[in-house]
């Protein structure tokens, strides 16, 4: 499983305008990763640092990359940058080990070495812990799904803001790979 080698060093610090909202120039390329259409600008005086934009939209969003650095590295960023990241990476990577078949319906898993547990409640309301530590509460409300694998990722979500540091830096390298198979068209 290629999630579990070692992490690529970032030997750089990021730029303070990365990941924030900024204005750029017109739109000179496409780029495609799965499902989802990004546009590419140069962002508005930040030297030849680019945005992106999600196809459709009106907001910019400033990437501390250069064209020179590479498109996977842009797209790697911009998955990265995505609210959705830890969703999508967790369903993906979250392996149920063991699943409680009577109330409180305990779900514990192994996502890469980490360990967690997530106990789903009535009325929407569930828990979550890594390994034997401390139980943290969330209440999804309305929008807690029926499947208990989903609505357990949603729960972590919730309940502990910071999880993704957790995952780190599996994330990272995850969206890498994603990006791998990015495509990239200019625009004419």
């Amino acid at each position: 499983m290629t999630d579990t080698f070692a992490p690529r060093a970032e030997g750089r610090p990021r730029c303070a305008s990365h990941g924030h909202v900024c204005s750029a120039s017109t739109p000179f390329a496409h780029l495609t990763l799965g499902a989802r259409s990004y546009e590419i600008a140069e962002a508005t005086g930040e030297g030849e640092r680019l945005a992106f934009r999600a196809q459709g939209q009106q907001e910019w969003c400033a990437l501390d990359r250069r064209i020179a650095e590479g498109w996977i590295e842009v797209g790697s960023d911009i998955l990265l940058l995505d609210p959705d990241v830890l969703y999508d990476f967790l369903m993906t990577h979250a392996v149920r080990t063991q699943t409680a078949q009577e109330p409180p319906y305990d779900m514990a898993f192994d996502t890469l070495g980490t360990k967690w547990t997530a106990r789903l409640l009535q009325d929407r309301d569930g828990e979550v812990c890594f390994g034997d530590g401390i139980w943290h509460h969330a209440r999804l409300g309305l929008k807690a799904p029926q499947d208990g694998r989903e609505r357990a990722i949603m729960v972590l979500m919730a309940a502990l803001p910071d999880a993704r540091l957790r995952f780190e830096p599996h994330i990272t390298n995850w969206a890498r790979r994603i990006a791998q198979g990015l495509r990239v068209m200019p625009v004419m």
